[in-house]
């Protein structure tokens, strides 16, 4: 990978609205390319032990605000972080992660791959710690006020009680950048810390069209290439099986441990989708994403 830079707060380069808050960091050191100013950023955040629903929107919602143009930012975590890095650069966009390290440092280990990919697609890795600082308890939750300082929007997709992503969504509110978090199921303790938020008056994010409309970008079922947001109302289990779909067609199996669902529950997810015009049915127990018509 190529080297890390420092940036100083005030120094051309430094995100200004990061610059604006009350404990800017004074320096960033960073490697890859944050891009424009101006750019629209939108953070994709939540817990490290997501299920397969969490797992399935995070990447609906970070393939769509990536296809749109928007660069989606995370904390470079395992679970909902790295599903959003994942599918931001996979749908060709770009993406910031924050880490709680230095920048020579790779926490978690398995996701030296990850950041390698996320600096060779054109984005960067971030942090407001020198070069040598190791794995400590408080960089975390601080990181988080960096993470959501630099968005136009916080989307809270999964989150138990006690959520470090709920501390990124209380850094937001804090610094005036608008909360979204994506409903779940009831009884689910992933779906306390998003259910929290929604009472408390965070806009829904039932999927990535919801985040663009409320960037004022894009209608909530009007996605960039046309794909369909995750209509309200469904399942999560079918929720997670449609924004496993795609434009490609991909066996049920595949379907199954994207969402992760099991083979009963993922086949009469798809029977589903295919009776609201949202999946089609290619031989071989292959299945693509349709458009609602």
């Amino acid at each position: 990978m190529e080297s890390a830079r420092t940036i100083l707060r005030g120094e051309a380069g430094f995100p200004p609205r990061l610059a604006a808050i009350d404990d800017a960091p004074a320096r960033l050191r960073v490697r890859g390319e944050l891009g424009d100013a101006g750019r629209v950023r939108a953070a994709v955040v939540g817990s490290r032990g997501c299920d397969g629903y969490g797992r399935a929107m995070a990447r609906e919602i970070a393939a769509g605000l990536a296809r749109a143009g928007v660069s989606v930012v995370s904390g470079g975590a395992r679970g909902v972080d790295a599903e959003a890095h994942r599918a931001a650069v996979e749908a060709g966009g770009h993406t910031v992660a924050v880490l709680g390290t230095g920048l020579d440092r790779t926490y978690p280990p398995e996701h030296e791959g990850l950041f390698r990919r996320i600096v060779e697609a054109g984005g960067a890795l971030v942090s407001e710690l020198e070069d040598g600082a190791e794995v400590r308890g408080w960089a975390f939750p601080r990181r988080n006020r960096i993470v959501s300082a630099l968005c136009d929007v916080v989307v809270v997709v999964q989150a138990a009680a006690g959520s470090g992503a709920l501390l990124t969504a209380g850094w937001a509110r804090q610094q005036g950048v608008p909360v979204m978090a994506v409903p779940g199921e009831a009884g689910n303790p992933l779906s306390a810390g998003p259910h929290e938020l929604l009472r408390g008056g965070a806009r829904l994010a039932a999927g990535a069209g919801d985040v663009l409309a409320a960037l004022g970008l894009s209608g909530p079922a009007q996605l960039a290439l046309g794909e369909a947001a995750v209509p309200t109302g469904l399942p999560p289990g079918t929720a997670a099986v449609l924004a496993a779909l795609s434009r490609t067609p991909r066996h049920a199996d595949e379907l199954a441990r994207a969402a992760g669902t099991g083979a009963g529950e993922t086949l009469a997810a798809l029977l589903e989708l295919e009776v609201e015009g949202l999946a089609e049915q290619r031989p071989g127990q292959r299945y693509l994403r349709r458009s609602p018509q």
